[in-house]
């Protein structure tokens, strides 16, 4: 029986520094995103077009 390989990483405060970057490496791995931020909502949209240019669909979320 083969196993299910699929990844998915949670990011967390991934629209600017270490997290975005992280978020990016990830998706061009092929691993699943989760990305959330309390930023503003047009910052975690960049990264979300970003993670999608790489060929996958990420989830975001922000507290506004």
């Amino acid at each position: 029986m083969k196993r299910n390989k699929a990844k998915i990483a949670l990011v967390t405060g991934a629209s600017q520094g270490l997290a975005k970057n992280t978020s990016l490496a990830l998706a061009k791995k092929e691993v699943g995103v989760i990305v959330t931020d309390r930023s503003s909502e047009a910052k975690v949209k960049s990264v979300v077009s970003a993670i999608a240019y790489c060929g996958h669909s990420p989830i975001a979320e922000t507290d506004e």
